[in-house]
């Protein structure tokens, strides 16, 4: 991928490649994109750990919760995951979901986006080809719905532009090189969206550098329009405007992982790393109010599973032994919602629309 990079590069007559289109190359690519590429990303073999993974009662209890908020809203049973990954989610909500209500569940749409075919594949083994289940490369191929549209870990992965202060002013970081070596250089902002969302955006004075996340909103728009009528849950790694905005992220919170480090820079290895970025919900909160989106939960993933009943989901039990079913089930429950949980780090945003 470097070698690949580099050629695109030199072939640019200004020498410069957008952050935005790097981090597209180096997750996306084809042929060696880190999210494209067949290997396994997600668990102590991986580069990173999602919620599903180590806790598939998070996903089945989802299940269950998705199931009541769709007869309470009298939807249809019409579910969208976006991001499916390999497979781990869907396969537990569709668990949670039938044991909520089977009959409901027989006439269940599950559609899931996701690009990679690598991830596709395992997604069709673990929901065994369950007919219900609808598998989409892209958003764009998303109907028009009625029901819930729900992603756990997405918007952290979209390409995002870099925009750094020089002299009191902000210029536009990206990638050029230095013999056989990617580094960073910067140049005026060109993109009129860009300078318009860090104007209306009005960051701080200490703020040094940023991330502009525009593909990011393009896409939130995009679902929020596929939505015709029920809810939008969002889980991901993210903080508020004022928490985005802290002095201690005032070098932005752009970064790679690989083998569960954290590199020094995401120019190292390209293609091999995992890229994200830390989610500004006070963007997506404020665009969804802009569309006709009415906020329905706001708040950390811990307050949100005890909020929507996680705790009815303990199984009594006199059984001794840790390593029982029963155990491990509970001790799932309590690492979700005890203080220095991986939950600690998750924001969830519950929005509905057209419901009265």
């Amino acid at each position: 991928m470097k070698e690949m990079i580099l050629e695109k590069i030199r072939q640019n007559p200004e020498a410069f490649m957008p952050y935005h289109q790097y981090i597209e190359l180096a997750l996306y690519h084809p042929k060696g994109g880190y999210y494209m590429r067949e290997q396994t990303k997600i668990g102590r073999e991986g580069d990173f750990y999602t919620t599903p993974a180590m806790a598939p009662v998070f996903g089945k209890f989802l299940g269950k919760w998705l199931c009541r908020s769709l007869k309470k809203a009298g939807l249809p049973p019409v579910i969208c995951e976006l991001g499916g990954g390999g497979g781990q989610m869907a396969f537990n909500v569709l668990k949670g979901f039938a044991e909520e209500d089977k009959e409901f569940s027989r006439g269940l749409v599950y559609y899931v986006i996701e690009a990679s075919p690598y991830h596709q594949k395992s997604i069709k083994h673990l929901t065994s080809h369950d007919s219900r289940v609808q598998i989409l490369s892209a958003l764009e191929y998303l109907p028009s719905i009625e029901g819930i549209i729900f992603s756990n870990e997405f918007f952290d992965a979209f390409p995002v532009d870099v925009a750094v202060k020089q002299d009191g002013e902000w210029k536009e970081a990206g990638i050029t090189f230095a013999g056989d070596e990617l580094k960073e250089t910067v140049r005026d902002i060109s993109d009129v969206a860009s300078r318009q969302l860090i104007q209306e955006w009005d960051v701080p004075s200490y703020m040094n550098r940023i991330e502009v996340p525009l593909q990011m909103m393009e896409a939130y728009e995009t679902i929020i329009e596929k939505l015709r009528r029920g809810y939008l849950l969002t889980i991901d790694y993210g903080m508020d405007r004022d928490e985005w905005f802290s002095p201690i992220r005032k070098e932005g919170t752009l970064r790679a992982y690989r083998n569960h480090q954290l590199l020094e820079s995401i120019l190292d290895a390209p293609g091999e790393a995992d890229i994200t970025f830390t989610v500004p919900f006070g963007l997506l909160r404020g665009r969804g109010a802009q569309m006709g989106c009415r906020e329905e939960f706001w708040g950390g993933q811990a307050e949100f599973l005890i909020e929507g009943g996680i705790l009815e989901e303990l199984i009594p039990h006199a059984d001794s032994d840790p390593f029982s079913q029963a155990s491990k089930h509970n001790r799932q429950i309590r690492q979700l919602i005890m203080g220095e949980s991986i939950s600690d780090y998750f924001r969830v945003l519950w929005q509905s629309k057209n419901i009265r």
